[in-house]
């Protein structure tokens, strides 16, 4: 039955990518994006096996915990994840949890970014490869650490899917991520003194290294890449002790993902369609009654109630509160003062190919006659209306946790123009772009064949130029927080106001000029795509 689902598994993909040429090219250049992450990798490990064992197992350890963290992070930002073997899609057949999860795992492995993942954890071996003992341990801990990378991301957004599709799905949804995302450094962080006799005296290292060893070297995403290391620098105890470290992570998440996929197979149909009671119409009710209104209301409630979007609204509390406790570690105030911008950009970033979202849906917009202006004003108000309050808030908090309240306007001054900045840039990008999404109802994390690359790339660009947009707002940062000068701060502030409005403003009209003259032919371009 497993040789089954994966025949099922590569005919689909082979038939997706035969109809589809734009999917078929972001495949391909998926492949060599992969080929050259690989080849990045080995030739790092390979410098790495020169330098002193201490610092060797730094940068292994390192590297494999941001493995783990990508292979968790980037499916929830980019909908990274191919469903065609989703348990609720084969809850009608006859089959166990077991075989699902088998097929399920073997099919990842077998596609680009688990041949690459791959690839690149057995490469740890060269980093060792002086210590030939510990080389060969290292292609036994490469292979652990690929299953986890695998389970845990396939266990993060099935967990995060089920949740976003019921009621509370948010709140619940945040915890558990959070849980899933940050548990591990906060372990490691509070745990460290307490392996202190197991991993022997601290050596005299830079406390950034000090820090990769003894934080992330014992927490479930780094662990399994520190077992190697340790048995070079003798520390056997250690290393036994993040051997269970390692196993427990695996077989934890390799049982609860079964749990998930039994749930899910018992899952007949689908959930009932909640009533709303008359009168209760949410932001229908209070937005304008104008087309610009009737958008930004529509916005709104697709925001939070559709999961592709409220997914997004996850990551605000898990990226802060993650690069807070990378600041906790480092204790780099970069770290710190970048949570602002990220936040600001995050959530635009997510709508860079909006009507993607809409479908086919979006042709009630053109036979109602709507303009493109008021389709790209009532879309930005909405984004507005959630994103600016919480990059305010997280700012001002971040500005007190570091100890740096002085600093606020130059640091609100980035945030806010990133935003606005963003708003505009997303406002033109989503008024051209279309991108092959799941459909509404879905887990909000599948995506197509080359749909992940044909999103990252998309969101490449656009990041790179909301970038080079804010660069006179960085520099002013920049000065401001090298001098300590108060005016320069206040100066960054309201340059980031004046220069991401006009940029907003900018991309408002010119996106709505590009709906008005191309509006027919993006419906058909929404048509082709939909899976």
């Amino acid at each position: 039955m497993v040789a089954v689902l994966l025949r099922l598994r590569f005919r689909v993909l082979a038939n997706t990518l035969q109809r589809n040429t734009v999917q078929l090219v972001a495949v391909i250049l998926g492949a060599v994006f992969g080929f050259f992450m690989v080849v990045a990798a080995v030739g790092g490990l390979f410098l790495a096996s020169y330098a002193p064992e201490i610092a060797t197992q730094a940068v292994v350890v390192a590297a494999g915990s941001a493995l783990v963290l990508g292979w968790l992070i980037v499916p929830l930002l980019f909908d990274g994840v191919d469903q065609t073997l989703d348990a609720r899609r084969l809850s009608r057949f006859p089959l166990r949890a077991r075989q699902v999860m088998v097929a399920t795992f073997l099919a990842d492995a077998a596609w680009v970014p688990g041949i690459a993942t791959t690839l690149a954890a057995l490469a740890g071996a060269i980093a060792w490869r002086t210590h030939p003992e510990a080389a060969a341990l290292a292609v036994v801990t490469g292979i652990v650490g690929v299953a986890t990378c695998i389970v845990a991301s396939r266990l993060a957004t099935a967990v995060a899917g089920t949740l976003l599709r019921g009621r509370g799905a948010v709140r619940v949804g945040i915890a558990i991520i959070i849980a899933l995302v940050v548990i591990g450094p906060i372990l490691a962080v509070l745990t460290g003194p307490a392996t202190a006799g197991a991993r022997g005296p601290r050596r005299p290292l830079a406390p950034s290294v000090t820090a990769i060893i003894d934080g992330f070297g014992w927490s479930p995403f780094g662990a399994v890449w520190s077992i190697p290391g340790r048995i070079v620098l003798g520390e056997w105890a250690a290393a036994g002790a993040a051997a269970l470290i390692a196993v427990a992570t695996l077989v934890l998440l390799v049982v609860l993902w079964l749990l998930m996929l039994g749930l899910s197979l018992r899952v007949r149909g689908d959930a009932p369609v909640r009533a709303v009671g008359a009168g209760r119409l949410g932001p229908l009710g209070w937005n304008p009654t104008t087309p610009t209104g009737a958008v930004a209301a529509r916005s709104l409630i697709y925001w939070f109630r559709d999961s592709r979007l409220a997914k997004q609204l996850i990551l605000i509390p898990v990226l802060p509160a993650l690069m807070l406790l990378w600041w906790q570690l480092f204790r780099v105030d970069g770290i710190a003062i970048a949570i602002g911008p990220v936040v600001a950009s995050l959530l635009p970033l997510s709508v860079f190919a909006g009507l993607s979202y809409d479908g086919t849906a979006y042709a009630a917009e053109l036979a109602a006659g709507v303009r493109g202006l008021h389709d790209r004003l009532g879309r930005a108000i909405a984004l507005l209306v959630i994103a600016a309050p919480a990059t305010v808030v997280i700012q001002v908090v971040v500005a007190l946790v570091i100890g740096r309240p002085g600093d606020l306007p130059a640091m609100l001054g980035l945030a806010l123009g990133t935003l606005l900045v963003s708003v505009g840039v997303v406002s033109v990008s989503s008024a051209r772009i279309v991108v092959p999404i799941a459909r509404a109802g879905r887990n909000p994390f599948s995506a197509q064949a080359g749909g992940a690359t044909v999103s990252i790339v998309g969101s490449y660009a656009v990041t790179g130029i909301t970038g080079a947009l804010t660069i006179p707002v960085l520099a002013l940062v920049i000065a401001a927080l090298a001098t300590g000068f108060a005016l320069l701060g206040w100066l960054a502030l309201v340059v980031g106001l004046l220069l991401g409005a006009g940029v907003a403003t900018g991309g408002i009209v010119l996106g709505g000029r590009m709906l008005d003259s191309s509006g027919p032919h993006l419906l058909e371009r929404l048509r082709l795509i939909r899976d």
